[in-house]
């Protein structure tokens, strides 16, 4: 369905004013990053591996560039997730295909998660708005799906609404999430999502204490689907992950191994 190009237009009208009050001085860029090597199960009870390489450019307060790639042994690397981003007087805007405002968890296997490709995000304060593109490509004037978020910060937690609305089937998805509870050294989190075409109530709750981390999900039909956890731990500059999910449901555990370099 084609929509008004307005809206984009819109969005950097909001910077563009923004950025013309500022006169922020511009540094020289920083580049950072992170490989990974990552392993878990794949067709037949095998384990595979995979290697992921995330850049990331900062030019200060002008710009900043996340690049994620992906390589695989033969082939050739391609760029996988990539942002481009600028911050002015308050004012964040970023376009890319990692911009989405709804809430996430760790599992996330029961919550109910809009797609967004390419998309321009404006953020200010503790407010969020994400425009996704159905084809950037090809034409920027047909417009996915609209995204909001707000964060509400309270002295006990950390809340977050969101909805997600798409153009074309009209259907609506809200999510909210909670974190920043903190239990002497456990930290509390908690997502859910609701689709309103569906009528499908998803929710996920995970706790952190040090580098351990631990979940369970579900959704209104089964309340307990899925439960898992991470442990990280530094090793000679390198981080050693390892985790598993376990399919209440399935009766089925997937495990994972992961080891990432940062730079």
């Amino acid at each position: 369905m084609k929509n008004s190009i307005l809206s984009v237009v819109a969005v950097f009208s909001m910077a563009t004013a923004a950025f013309a009050e500022s006169d922020a001085a511009v540094y020289g860029p920083v580049i950072s990053g992170e490989v990974s090597l990552d392993f878990s199960e794949t067709a037949n009870n095998n384990y595979g591996g995979g290697m992921s390489v995330d850049l990331d450019v900062s030019a200060g307060s002008l710009a900043t560039v996340a690049l994620g790639f992906t390589a695989v042994d033969g082939a050739a690397v391609s760029l996988d997730t990539w942002t481009v981003g600028m911050s002015v007087n308050g004012v964040d805007v970023a376009i890319g295909d990692e911009n989405g405002v709804m809430p996430g968890a760790e599992g996330e296997h029961t919550l109910t998660a809009p797609a967004m490709t390419e998309s321009v995000q404006v953020s200010t304060g503790a407010a969020a708005v994400a425009i996704g593109f159905t084809d950037w490509t090809t034409d920027v004037s047909d417009i996915s799906n609209v995204q909001g978020a707000y964060t509400l910060g309270t002295a006990l937690a950390n809340l977050t609404v969101a909805a997600d609305y798409n153009i074309d089937s009209k259907n609506t998805v809200l999510g909210a999430g909670i974190g920043g509870v903190d239990v002497g050294e456990l930290s509390l989190n908690g997502a859910v999502s609701y689709d309103v075409d569906a009528e499908v109530f998803g929710f996920e709750t995970w706790t952190t204490i040090g580098g351990t981390t631990v979940y369970f999900n579900g959704d209104d039909t089964e309340v307990f689907q899925n439960i898992g956890g991470s442990y990280e731990v530094n090793v000679a500059g390198a981080t050693l992950s390892a985790g598993a999910n376990y399919d209440l449901v399935a009766e089925d555990i997937a495990p994972t191994v992961g080891l990432s370099f940062n730079f």
